[in-house]
């Protein structure tokens, strides 16, 4: 359940993506302002250290001999012992001197970074500019509704309905694929509000603009509708038939367009492709009472069946499925053999105990042995087959093709799916039921499955 959503919120994330590309502002040059009272109150540092200089230099020469009196009896090494320790003086006396003295300030080069930001910025304003393109791009894409489907839809708008919620109900039909974009331009073009409630038709392939005049056209009249019962087991054969005297819609076009698929569910990708499974997608017509237009379009009646059973079929029986380790597809399988095996909720939940023994002793009962199997192989495979399959014949049929049949025999309800997935806890490998009283027998032996015949008039 993702992908749609994907597309629906891709556009608005471009949008985002746009706006968070700008670079913010520069709110300061970096340049500091000078003191009010650095100028006048500030004394001459350079001056004051000249004048001091110039005294103590004068004290100095006074208290230096003279160069004849000094080398008077004095040797060489202690005049230049005398001469170093002056230089060092001399040299501590300068340094202090020097540390004194402010140094000049020196001027910072300019860099190179007002180029580097220079290119920055321009490579932002590209990417936005491109960025900004491919949304204009794919904004008039959905405006225009370039590549999409040419279908009819017929939808009923609610009165008092929004144009919020027309815009959620035209997406859910599949007529648009972003609401916001939808409710800017019902904005933009002042149509708010102008929205005539009732039947419409309308397409995937109408444009904005046309979208918005049928939908501000008088509605159509009231299209006659047709009340079909689905019950729980019903293949999906019978359910084509079912539809076709109803006039809704041709068995043989419902069927090729209800296997066919390609509705965006998610539960679509779980189905198991096999050349052996007679019906792609037997299993996935949810039981219920449906409400259809007659002579509808078979691709709307299908996708409202897909519809109702993506909604039955809940993340928490998914969740069950993953902690069983079982796939959606071995799921409907079983059920759909515990559906056709049992009329009620406490004897659905025994015979699922009774196959889940067998299934997991494959060496000991490596078949199922169930009498639905054989029948949905003579009643629906072989009468509607093309072409004769000998292997799918005896996949099918739980007396000859060990373990499950390659996909479900019918259409099984709530009930006979949470048999699988709560199963009762039984040792028994055998059951059996008297037809007319609906009683049911289960045994843990054959000897015992023997008598349990008997006592049920099979045998």
């Amino acid at each position: 359940m993702e992908q749609k959503e994907l597309e629906r919120s891709e556009k608005s994330v471009l949008l985002d993506d746009i706006l968070n590309s700008v670079p913010e502002e520069t709110v300061s040059s970096g340049v500091e302002e000078p003191n009010e009272n650095s100028g006048d109150n500030i004394p001459d540092q350079n001056q004051n250290a000249s004048a001091e200089s110039d005294t103590e230099a004068a004290e100095d020469a006074e208290k230096l001999p003279n160069a004849d009196e000094s080398s008077d009896g004095r040797d060489e090494n202690t005049a230049e012992q005398d001469s170093e320790e002056f230089d060092g003086e001399e040299d501590e006396d300068y340094d202090d001197y020097e540390e004194e003295v402010p140094k000049k300030r020196k001027k910072k080069k300019r860099g190179h970074g007002h180029i580097i930001f220079g290119l920055l910025f321009s490579v932002v304003i590209i990417s936005v500019s491109i960025l900004a393109a491919v949304f204009i791009l794919k904004c008039s894409k959905e405006f225009l509704a370039i590549g999409k489907s040419d279908i009819e839809l017929v939808v009923d708008i609610p009165m008092n309905s929004s144009t919020l919620d027309i815009a959620e109900q035209l997406y859910s039909e599949g007529i648009i694929s972003d609401p916001k974009l939808f409710r800017l331009f019902s904005k933009f073009k002042g149509a708010d509000g102008t929205y005539i409630a009732g039947t419409h038709t309308l397409s995937p392939k109408m444009d904005y603009n046309t979208l918005i005049e049928e939908l501000q056209a008088e509605a159509e009249n009231q299209r006659e509708t047709a009340d079909v019962i689905f019950p729980e087991g019903i293949t999906l054969f019978e359910a084509a038939q079912r539809l076709e005297e109803k006039n809704v819609c041709s068995a043989d076009e419902f069927i090729k367009v209800f296997n066919a698929g390609g509705f965006g569910f998610d539960f679509e990708e779980k189905v198991r492709i096999s050349s052996l499974k007679f019906y792609k997608m037997e299993g996935y017509f949810f039981p219920d009472t449906y409400q259809f237009y007659v002579e509808e379009d078979p691709r709307v009646v299908a996708k409202k069946i897909y519809k109702n059973f993506d909604a039955r079929v809940t993340p928490d029986l998914y969740g069950r499925m993953k902690d069983l380790d079982m796939e959606l597809e071995d799921v409907l399988t079983l059920a759909s053999v515990i559906q056709a095996e049992a009329p009620d909720t406490k004897n659905m939940k025994m015979v699922a105990s009774v196959f889940f023994n067998r299934l997991n002793n494959p060496d000991e009962y490596p078949l199922l042995q169930s009498d639905p199997t054989t029948n949905y192989v003579e009643e629906v495979i072989k009468p509607n087959i093309q072409f004769k399959s000998e292997a799918m014949f005896k996949a099918y049929d739980t007396y000859q093709g060990a373990g499950l049949p390659p996909g479900p025999i019918c259409n099984p309800g709530l009930d006979a799916i949470n048999a699988v997935l709560y199963p009762a806890e039984t040792d028994y490998f055998y059951f059996c039921s008297n037809l007319e009283t609906g009683e049911f027998f289960y045994a843990e032996t054959l000897d015992e499955h023997n008598q349990n015949l008997i006592e049920a008039g099979l045998v």
